[in-house]
């Protein structure tokens, strides 16, 4: 097997070194062709620490999330590629377990779980994982089919450039009969380092900019859903802090569940 790296930053240089340190531990040598790095108009040192990593820099002429993943893909050539966002350190045993999943021919990526750092926000996210009623897709620790992924999903729209690309992919992907898939054994670490007023900032963009699966627009139904789930997380946020002991998701939970509201709200208005 060989693959490209693929990663799109901006910013990131406070968690690249252990980022990208972790990646050449975790991914062997002689499998990785290209290190490829899109730089979104960085402001700190995150293009020299990739250089040092030994990664080919390239511009994020348009700025945001959609165009630096085009612009990585146009330079991908091998058969598979391997996407790592700035903010995601590895599993150890990440290559052992993940790639094997694209023996399947209807699975095109294959990825494994991640925890947050922040505490909070792990013990939400612990208490989904341990409830198994979450489906985690992303595309910060996956390896992709090259030649479907630029077949069946394309350019990513530029629209999407704060966030939710990852459903866009998925969704173009199912469409066509493929699937993603997420090794509950395999589990990296997802660095936040911002507090209440970023995660709320998050999910606002994400239910903004998130595309649907009808005509990639929120619809009726989706936007019922939106406002149900955050009408309900008083609730299960006080299950999560009853289970997880920890009080603070019941302020938490509740509030970034209503920013995701307020911008799918905001987008089919």
């Amino acid at each position: 097997m060989k693959a490209d790296l693929v990663m799109w930053a901006k910013n990131g240089a406070s968690m690249l070194p252990l980022v990208l340190k972790r990646a050449d531990e975790v991914l062997p040598s002689e499998v990785i062709a290209k290190k490829i790095f899109v730089d979104d108009h960085s402001t700190d040192e995150s293009r020299e620490i990739a250089k040092d990593f030994g990664w080919e820099i390239y511009p994020n002429e348009k700025g945001g999330i959609a165009c630096g993943i085009n612009t990585a893909l146009k330079h991908v050539e091998c058969e598979y590629f391997i996407s790592l966002e700035q903010d995601l350190v590895l599993a150890k045993d990440w290559f052992e377990k993940v790639p094997k999943h694209l023996k399947n021919p209807r699975i095109v990526s294959s990825q494994g779980w991640k925890l947050p750092n922040h505490p909070i926000l792990r013990k939400t996210d612990e208490f989904a994982f341990e409830k198994s009623n979450f489906t985690l897709h992303s595309i910060d620790n996956n390896i992709f089919k090259t030649k479907l992924v630029k077949t069946y999903v394309g350019e990513i729209p530029l629209t999407l450039r704060y966030g939710a690309a990852d459903s866009y992919i998925r969704m173009r992907l199912e469409k066509h009969g493929f699937d993603f898939y997420t090794d509950p054994t395999v589990m990296s670490l997802h660095l936040r380092y911002g507090g209440l007023k970023e995660e709320m900032r998050r999910f606002y963009l994400y239910g903004l900019y998130a595309p649907r699966r009808k005509e990639e627009f929120m619809h009726e139904t989706e936007m019922k859903r939106a406002v149900r789930i955050a009408l309900l997380s008083p609730l299960r946020a006080l299950e999560v802090a009853t289970k997880k002991r920890c009080p603070q998701v019941m302020y938490y939970y509740p509030l970034i569940r209503f920013s995701f509201m307020r911008g799918a709200l905001k987008r089919g208005a």
